[in-house]
């Protein structure tokens, strides 16, 4: 599902309402939320494709601040799809995450003794033993 420049361009604007730049963080905009960071997060989720260009087709051409102030009192749905793709797409770019120190996921060393043996928790189970039920036979 494609989206037009004016689409783009309508996004920027109330992205960057949303996410407004300081002197550590970029803006939506300047974090590509319109370009590559929303083709990424519709990619990930195509489901906000339609809802979010509903949105777009409706405002176009009004005042970004208006329009925020309108969805955060009339229509939370709306709200929602445009804040989970300016999130998604603002913290999915490189830069952002630099500046945030996100280095992304990786592998935890585990502790060779998991903490629930030494505080007692299975202690119980430990002494009673190895109990079961029979089930039953089934043919």
């Amino acid at each position: 599902m494609k989206f037009t420049a004016t689409h783009r361009e309508t996004l920027g604007g109330l992205a960057d309402q949303l996410i407004p730049p300081d002197e550590k963080m970029p803006s939506a905009s300047q974090a590509d939320v319109m370009g590559q960071g929303l083709d990424q997060v519709l990619k990930a989720r195509p489901d906000l494709a339609e809802p979010l260009r509903k949105l777009l087709n409706e405002v176009e051409g009004v005042d970004s601040k208006a329009v925020l102030g309108e969805l955060m009192s009339e229509n939370s749905g709306a709200m929602g799809v445009l804040a989970e793709v300016v999130c998604g797409a603002y913290f999915m770019n490189p830069a952002v995450q630099a500046a945030l120190g996100y280095t992304g996921q990786g592998p935890t060393e585990m502790e060779p003794r998991p903490d629930y043996m030494e505080d007692g928790l299975l202690e119980s189970v430990i002494r009673r033993g190895p109990i079961f039920r029979p089930t039953p036979h089934v043919n």
